[in-house]
């Protein structure tokens, strides 16, 4: 009925939507997975940590492959219409971050919001300083092949807010 709905609204991402939730492959609630010591953690609150921990020691590896480099030229501030620019690259309709601030407000606040995200990438970028809010992130867990019960076997995405993006895609 509520595909039918979707269908005669012409909502297809609402019908892809529903379609896919029928058609998926039925996968298992994982139970519980192994310490780094090979014991079996089965509290949520164990399995929390161990993910922080794995996630920690992939980003501490990540830092170690990076190159050092001893002196740091600074970059003139961001300009307003890289600000711009980065707000419209933004893409719509995506995971918000723990802010739980979707992208198209960013982009429905035009003037007033790009002067106000232009003085925050301005501020941060000469103090050098990530506000403490656009530093948390939510961790998603995608499984891939193998034997689900190892970390390793999972793809890791991190969901950052997007004003924390708009930032990172100036830098980037």
């Amino acid at each position: 009925m509520e595909l039918e709905a979707a269908n005669s609204k012409g909502n297809s991402r609402q019908l892809f939507r529903i379609v896919k939730s029928v058609t998926q492959k039925f996968q298992p609630r994982l139970q519980g997975i192994p310490s780094a010591t090979d014991e079996n953690l089965t509290e949520a609150a164990q399995i929390a940590d161990r993910w922080k921990r794995y996630c920690e020691d992939l980003q501490c590896d990540e830092e170690r492959k990076g190159i050092e480099q001893e002196y740091w030229e600074q970059e003139p501030p961001p300009l307003r219409s890289e600000v711009a620019h980065a707000i419209r690259q933004t893409a719509n309709r995506k995971a918000t971050g723990p802010d739980e601030v979707p992208a198209e407000p960013f982009k429905a606040g035009e003037e007033t919001v790009l002067d106000r995200m232009h003085r925050i990438c301005v501020a941060i970028w000469e103090t050098g300083e990530w506000p403490e809010e656009w530093t948390f992130c939510t961790f998603i867990l995608l499984p891939k092949k193998g034997d689900l019960k190892q970390c390793p076997n999972y793809r890791t995405i991190a969901v950052v807010s997007h004003a924390s993006k708009i930032l990172l895609r100036i830098i980037l």
